[in-house]
């Protein structure tokens, strides 16, 4: 009986570990003097409900989420991999699209995903924790525009 009671305690005890978890955050960080649309497409249509606008000169939290483990992941980057192309469009007239990894695109202006401007690969954004304890994460990604992308687009 002792031993019975000995097993529970430790199941009951030991078992009991609080949950992990993560806070994440994702900003766009304009650095140009130009606004900024980011429009997600699945082949030629344009995701409305992810389409994001950033005015000069600003940052923006595009994305935010507590997430179950120990991780500040996923950023934005990650959320628009499923899309064919993110058009980026500088003052609702210059445009350049980022395409995924595995698609064609047969234009020549465009930034594909392997490039250190694509807003869709993860490598681009700068990581950041900004807190942490034994079961908790809190972090952050930037992604910055830089005139250089505003030129490159022209």
């Amino acid at each position: 009986m002792k031993n019975t009671f000995a097993y529970v305690f430790c199941v009951l005890f030991f078992g009991c570990s609080k949950e992990k978890i993560g806070h994440t955050e994702t900003f766009i960080n304009n650095t140009t003097a130009h606004t900024i649309k980011i429009m997600p497409f699945n082949g030629s249509t344009l995701d409305l409900n992810n389409l994001k606008v950033i005015p000069a000169s600003t940052t923006i939290e595009i994305y935010s989420a507590n997430v179950r483990g120990k991780t500040i992941d996923p950023c934005f980057g990650v959320l628009l991999q499923p899309y064919d192309s993110i058009l980026i469009v500088y003052d609702d007239s210059i445009k350049i699209p980022h395409i995924k990894f595995n698609q064609t695109y047969s234009g020549n202006h465009k930034i594909l995903f392997e490039s250190n401007r694509s807003i869709s690969n993860i490598k681009n954004y700068q990581k950041e924790i900004t807190d942490e304890s034994k079961n908790t994460i809190r972090g952050k990604f930037t992604y910055t525009f830089v005139e250089q992308d505003y030129l490159d687009a022209r």
